[in-house]
């Protein structure tokens, strides 16, 4: 009797175990499967290397400037990354120091001119050695396809299957009007979707250096990092300094600044909510400038409640105008005015350039749109200036180059 209870009991242990396992590995299932329901919502990003880059370049552009798109696939966005001699970063980078309440100390007028005249020398150096950069760069073309006919958004989506380069903005009609929503809607998807450490917002009539601004960006990032340890040492090894305990990263806005820019009152830019002031605070001019991924993403965060101005490079100036830690990196080398300046060599962002020019420019001609100026007289072109931050957006602008 004792060995039949046995055996039955043996026998029932051996079918309840698979059972056992069964629910177990139903359970499992199921949380599996309701942890890929559509309403979950992620608590962070996933590390992507796929979607992970150093530089993205956010280029804005209508849906019928195939050409532009085309042109800069065959030009400068085949400039490949490379470092030059490998002497550029403590000759030609400054990171800025904080002073004693924590704010970004930025760039004298001596300093912006000492840089240049630097760059300038490194330019006419014999080149000793060339040595590419594992650099990723992710271009984006921004469209807008809200409303756009059939006929257009089929040419748009053949050209996002060969090129896999196009940023589509499904909710954004796609108007001069709306370039402020525009540039906000692709920071906000970029955010979304893409790690990075900094993000260039360019026109499709900007042709870039791309091979030397990735060199000076790179050489800008290693140099901050290396003042970032630095001043961690420092605080450490003396907690009584006059470095702030805790002070934010230091976030980079790179471009040609503008400060004494009046409201406008009248045509297609007219203001009718900027009240801040009688004049547009400070702002890197809207051809193409550098940001890093700490603003993209306070502005891709805050996008619902940041005003839209009606110029995207006034509304990026005015969102970040509060912060301290920003960089504000003043360069003559952007070329980003409303009208392309007096040729110079040390150019690094050409703003209103055409297909032909940017294919000059590929070939090593600067100055053909020079050439391009009716009757052959030469135009009133914008003057270069160093940005004199010691003094209020009024008077910022005097010191010419």
């Amino acid at each position: 009797m004792a060995l039949t209870r046995y055996h039955l009991h043996k026998r029932n242990c051996v079918g309840i175990f698979p059972l056992l396992c069964a629910f177990l590995c139903g359970v499992l299932l199921t949380s599996l499967i309701a942890n890929t329901s559509p309403t979950c919502s992620p608590t962070g990003r996933v590390y992507d290397p796929e979607n992970s880059y150093f530089l993205i370049l956010l280029i804005v552009t209508a849906p019928e400037n195939f050409e532009r798109r085309s042109t800069i696939r065959e030009t400068y966005l085949n400039l490949r990354p490379r470092m030059i001699n490998e002497s550029y970063q403590e000759e030609l980078i400054h990171i800025p120091p904080l002073n004693e309440r924590g704010h970004v100390q930025l760039e004298s007028v001596a300093t912006q001119r000492q840089l240049l005249a630097n760059y300038r020398a490194w330019q006419q150096k014999p080149i000793k050695n060339i040595k590419v950069i594992n650099f990723k760069i992710k271009p984006l073309f921004a469209i807008g396809l809200y409303g756009q006919p059939k006929n257009v958004r089929r040419a748009i989506y053949e050209e996002q299957r060969v090129f896999g380069d196009i940023l589509e903005l499904e909710q954004l009609q796609d108007s001069y009007a709306n370039l402020t929503a525009k540039v906000l809607h692709s920071m906000r998807k970029i955010d979304e979707k893409y790690d990075f450490k900094y993000l260039a917002k360019l026109d499709d009539d900007t042709y870039v250096k791309l091979d030397l601004l990735a060199e000076d960006l790179l050489s800008y990032y290693e140099k901050l990092h290396q003042v970032q340890q630095q001043q961690q040492q420092k605080t450490e090894n003396h907690p009584n300094n006059h470095h702030p305990k805790g002070a934010p990263l230091l976030e980079l806005y790179w471009g040609y600044f503008r400060g004494a820019a009046t409201i406008q009152k009248h045509g297609v830019w007219q203001e009718t909510d900027y009240t801040l002031c009688d004049r547009y605070g400070p702002y890197a001019l809207g051809g193409g400038y550098v940001l890093s991924k700490g603003l993209v993403s306070y502005i891709a965060t805050y996008a619902e409640q940041l005003s839209l101005y009606k110029s995207e490079d006034i509304a990026v100036g005015t969102w970040l105008a509060p912060f301290r830690n920003i960089h504000r990196r003043h360069d003559v080398r952007f070329d980003t005015a409303w009208k392309a300046r007096a040729c110079k060599d040390y150019h690094m962002l050409l703003h209103k350039r055409t297909a032909r020019h940017m294919r000059d420019l590929y070939a090593g001609e600067l100055c053909t749109h020079e050439e391009d100026q009716p009757d052959g007289k030469p135009a009133a072109l914008p003057k270069e200036y160093f940005y004199d931050w010691t003094q209020p957006p009024s008077s910022c602008c005097k010191t010419a180059v």
